[in-house]
């Protein structure tokens, strides 16, 4: 008989297998738990489609981030002074490239999409676009860590939200340009359009400046610098959800939504954004699990895709029988 020290040797290294799908896993929970939370706020859930594309462009978006960044790195002067120094660094290579490029997606979304119809959605592709990057994000530092678990807990409670915040902020500002009286604004007001699109910029760059500003540009030993660090970053990252949610329920209070729409009622939807954001997070586990296990580890990674691929399909039968129950109804309404 092995020792008891050797015995469970097999079960750690078969359990290791999974260490990628539950590092995965970890990472992109919060992202897929907050955005679920964003959308099923509306009280009309927005279409699946435009809101997988914040996420997706977010998430892109990290990789020129990280090429602006790198290269910005090369450029700044080192200053003497060290605060300053920080917070330098924070502005020029973290704030000013992130927020501009998540941004200039949102933007562009309320730009083009057809479905950016009312001021809310303004706050949902916000937080998905801000959510997306804040998933990748947090699987770089996550996978890059030996201590991942402690890493994905502090981060899935401040990091990921302070992401989705801040885009919901801007995406606020900038249904408050489009909308006028989204949130109360004087729609005679000459210069109101473009005070808020640079708020929508202005606001989440100071934001991100201030939360990064010590962990990024300071080597920290003093124990009093690590409690105001701390402090700081606690203090900044629960403000700005703070404000997030003022603005939103600002927004949703201004906002008069019409019973008569195609979309369908949110009973419809909420169940449905729950079912599909687990066969997302089941799907991104799967790959990772096929991709670095072993061959049990793989299997289990088709188990999964099945799965989601089965969620989808169930999905998809059901937003269509409701939709045609849904036309049906509407199309009766005059005569009744």
């Amino acid at each position: 008989m092995l020792p008891c020290s050797l015995a469970i040797i097999p079960d750690v290294v078969f359990l290791s297998d999974f260490v990628p799908g539950a590092i995965v896993a970890a990472a992109i929970a919060p992202a897929i738990i907050l955005l679920w939370l964003v959308v099923t706020a509306d009280s009309r859930p927005e279409p699946p489609r435009v809101v997988w594309i914040c996420v997706v462009l977010g998430a892109l978006s990290t990789l020129p981030a990280a090429l602006i960044e790198r290269w910005l790195q090369s450029l700044i002067p080192v200053v003497q002074n060290s605060w300053v120094n920080a917070y330098e660094r924070a502005l020029l290579i973290a704030g000013l490239p992130e927020e501009t490029l998540k941004i200039s997606i949102i933007a562009a979304v309320a730009r083009r999409a057809r479905d950016f119809d009312e001021p809310m959605d303004g706050v949902v592709y916000g937080a998905a676009v801000g959510l997306g990057f804040a998933a990748v994000e947090n699987i770089l530092y996550v996978a890059g860590n030996a201590h991942w678990a402690s890493v994905a807990v502090a981060r899935g409670i401040l990091s990921v939200p302070f992401h989705a915040a801040l885009g919901a902020i801007a995406g606020a500002y900038i249904a408050r340009a489009r909308f006028g009286g989204a949130l109360g604004a004087n729609t005679g007001d000459r210069w109101r359009r473009q005070r808020q699109l640079l708020s929508a910029w202005i606001v989440p760059v100071a934001l991100h400046t201030l939360y990064d500003g010590l962990p990024l540009g300071r080597v920290l030993n003093d124990p009093i610098e690590i409690l105001m660090m701390a402090l700081i970053m606690l203090v900044v990252a629960f403000g700005a959800i703070i404000f997030a949610a003022v603005l939103a329920r600002r927004i949703g209070r201004h906002q008069k939504a019409s019973m008569q729409t195609k979309r369908l009622p949110p009973v419809h939807w909420r169940g449905v954004w729950a079912q599909s954001l687990i066969g997302i997070g089941l799907s991104f586990v799967a790959v990772s699990l096929i991709i670095a296990g072993n061959s049990v580890a793989r299997i289990a990674g088709l188990i999964l895709i099945v799965i989601s691929f089965g969620i989808a399909r169930k999905c998809g039968k059901y937003l269509n029988a409701a939709a045609l129950a849904t036309q049906r109804v509407q199309a009766d309404l005059p005569n009744t």
